[in-house]
């Protein structure tokens, strides 16, 4: 086993600090759903709209509070919450489709990089974590719609910002 993987412990102010703000992201998101609501449900919407990005960031919370202390695990909830992102943009407009896309393709790998070990500072995930949220609120404030939009703008910053503070509480190796 490699002992430059990153860790974080499950009783670490940041790492309760992130859950906390996965949990409250799960909950905006949840609420912002109920308020789109317009009187007709499909399982896709219900599915695809609610479940995907809730549960993705109720899971990677958990996985934070976890007692185990390896961060490797987090990478699944993160792809998946990078491809609902991914799939939400293909709506736009293509140049927006093109930078969302790569925006948060980038940000998974930079991640997976950090948490596995094979990229050595965690300085790039924290730059990344200030560039994207910077990024979708400029994106955000542009194609603003309602309620449900700002809502959903809200609930990415709230994940990156967790994500930030996971990043600030990372160690290098199994042990302390």
């Amino acid at each position: 086993m490699s002992y430059n993987r990153r860790t974080l412990s499950p009783d670490s102010p940041c790492a309760i600090a992130a859950a906390l703000l996965f949990f409250a992201a799960a909950a905006i998101r949840t609420v912002g759903f109920i308020l789109s609501y317009s009187g007709e449900l499909l399982i896709f919407d219900l599915v695809i709209e609610l479940l995907v990005p809730a549960l993705c960031c109720v899971i990677f919370g958990a996985m934070l509070l976890s007692r185990k202390k390896s961060l490797i695990p987090t990478v699944f909830p993160l792809i998946g919450g990078s491809l609902y992102i991914i799939f939400r943009a293909l709506g736009l407009e293509l140049w927006q489709t093109v930078t969302v896309t790569a925006i948060y393709a980038v940000f998974a790998i930079v991640y997976i990089l950090t948490v596995t070990g094979i990229l050595n500072t965690r300085r790039v995930l924290m730059f990344f974590c200030i560039g994207v949220s910077a990024a979708c609120i400029l994106m955000g404030s542009r194609t603003a719609e309602g309620t449900n939009s700002f809502l959903g703008i809200v609930t990415v910053v709230l994940i990156l910002t967790a994500i930030f503070f996971e990043s600030v509480g990372m160690r290098r190796g199994r042990q302390y």
